[in-house]
């Protein structure tokens, strides 16, 4: 029987009741529903001038009869119905398995279905259960959930017609070991007395509340009922504005996932610098552009998500140097990577957050750190000498405004020395004069495409290579070089030795090497003057 405020199903769409009654000049009862797609209703609860509810959506809204209506099943029913053949008896023919073959279907013998079946039937030992969308709508008979599933430890209930925290505490307090609890794409109405619900979630460490709407008044208010959570999801709402939470709330929270909410400004984060034990942190697509981090907040914070947000300045990434254990970055379609290649960009992360050990997925090994800083230097050492730095100690001081835009530089020349006038990039059109185009190729892995690069003619070898470890993800030790002009018109490519190309120009085979300190290109007739550790493929 439905009454105001429960969820129902109708036609395949997911509703809240909002009206029991009749609805004058028509005969028999009406059900007002507001529709979770707003696409499904036809008004907002008026009918001809009259009230009889709301929404939030002008056409959110519809009448429908009562027999129309899908009320849900118990936990109890969807669970035996889902583990257990008592529930839903499976015949012979739907457990046998046949493969086609030529002439029709062969009938293959499945080893072991009966050992599975058995497995689930037993549901006492049953210990994470997936109820999603099955239209769970309540917690049936009391002590029955208990009975059947003691162990259960984790418990997926997404997507069903849940109406309340009431409902969900009744579910909650009859598994003992519930460690991990998914509510998400549920609408939960906040019920009186939640303190009272505290025993239920008292092994609670997870819980997920994505896609349900909630503001951060409704967070706040059930979060007094779960207080030893430490993993919290709640990507997908509708949280914008964030107050401090009282006392004593969120201290055991460990993880916190606030992306796809439109927060949009840094300081809403503001809530949350002093939690105890926060180490992670997700805002992706939170409409963030802006970030002011102070030296005491996020004391503990290791990992932080920001994809997808509008972040358009370097000035992000000095911020993020200010989290003193920040260990992990991913920071991916924002605005201020498109000031860079991908490669570059990488490499003025690294050198500006100092204690990066992990970017965007990927390791930041130590060979890689050195690189990047050392390139960092190079970029930009013209704006460090204009701004009043020196190679001379006494002579060097760089202008506030330079050290505010680069506050590890001076870190980083204390860790290499400060860059030689030859070593610094110059942003001039002479610098074109001193720069080759080269393709870079790597036969030994099929899934490097070749790319194409332009390289000071200044560059050692060492520093080449550590160029493409980072371009390529090839270890330094693991390289082979080999360079190929691209004035050699070439027949056939043949595998000579290990990982090298050999290019034949008529009868005659070519091979070039690098010379040792710098990137000059000299050829040889003989295959043994190549050094076997120079066997990439450059083409220039």
């Amino acid at each position: 029987m439905a009454v105001v405020g429960s969820r129902i199903e109708s036609d395949s769409y997911v509703g809240t009741v909002r009206f029991i009654g009749s609805v004058p000049n028509t005969k028999g009862e009406w059900v007002g529903i507001e529709w979770d797609d707003c696409n499904r209703g036809k008004h907002d609860g008026t009918k001809d001038g009259v009230r009889y509810f709301s929404c939030k959506h002008p056409t959110g809204g519809s009448f429908v009869r009562p027999h129309k209506i899908n009320h849900g099943i118990s936990i109890c029913d969807a669970i035996k119905e889902r583990y257990t053949e008592q529930g839903s008896v499976v015949s012979t023919e739907e457990t046998n398995l046949f493969i086609v073959v030529e002439g029709g279907l062969k009938k293959v013998e499945t080893v072991g279905m009966e050992k599975v079946q058995k497995q689930f039937e037993n549901l006492h030992q049953l210990k994470q259960a997936a109820m999603r969308d099955q239209l769970i709508s309540s917690a049936g008979e009391k002590d029955l959930l208990l009975s059947l599933t003691p162990k259960l430890v984790e418990l997926d209930i997404s997507k069903n017609l849940l109406p309340s925290w009431k409902v969900v505490y009744e579910i909650a307090n009859q598994l003992p070991q519930l460690k991990i609890l998914n509510l998400s794409e549920n609408h939960l109405s906040l019920s009186e007395n939640l303190r009272e619900y505290v025993p239920a979630f008292s092994s609670l460490h997870t819980l997920i509340l994505n896609k349900c709407k909630l503001t951060w008044n409704e967070v706040i208010a059930s979060s007094v009922m779960w207080p030893h959570v430490q993993d919290l999801h709640l990507s997908s709402n509708s949280i914008s504005e964030i107050c401090p939470a009282p006392d004593n709330v969120f201290d055991e929270l460990e993880f916190l996932n606030l992306s796809g909410n439109p927060i949009k400004n840094w300081d809403q984060m503001k809530s949350f610098s002093t939690l105890p034990k926060l180490t992670t942190l997700l805002l992706n697509e939170c409409n963030l552009s802006e970030m002011n981090i102070h030296s005491d907040e996020f004391r503990k914070l290791e990992n932080i998500s920001l994809a997808g947000n509008k972040f358009q300045k370097l000035q992000v990434f000095n911020e993020l140097n200010k989290l003193p254990a920040l260990i992990n970055l991913t920071i991916r379609k924002n605005p201020v990577q498109d000031l860079e290649d991908e490669a570059t960009m990488r490499e003025i992360i690294i050198a500006k957050i100092g204690r990066l050990e992990m970017l965007n997925r990927t390791a930041v090994e130590p060979a890689e750190r050195t690189g990047s800083e050392l390139d960092y230097l190079r970029k930009f050492g013209l704006e460090w000498k204009d701004s009043g730095g020196d190679q001379d100690p006494a002579k060097n001081n760089p202008s506030e405004t330079f050290i505010k835009n680069h506050p590890r530089f001076m870190e980083i020349v204390q860790e290499y020395g400060a860059p030689a006038d030859t070593q610094i990039v110059k942003k001039s059109s002479a610098l074109k004069g001193n720069l080759i185009e080269l393709t870079i190729e790597a036969p030994v892995n099929p899934n490097f495409k070749p790319v194409k690069r332009r390289l000071p003619l200044s560059m050692t070898i060492g520093n080449l290579k550590l160029f493409l470890q980072k371009l390529t993800k090839t270890e330094i030790r693991k390289q082979r070089l080999v360079y190929v002009s691209r004035n050699v018109s070439v027949l056939t490519r043949s595998y000579c030795s290990n990982y090298f190309w050999v290019h034949r120009y008529k009868t005659k085979i070519l091979f070039w090497h690098f010379m040792y300190n710098t990137m000059q290109f000299s050829p040889c007739s003989n295959q043994k003057q190549i050094e076997p550790e120079f066997c990439w493929n450059l083409l220039l």
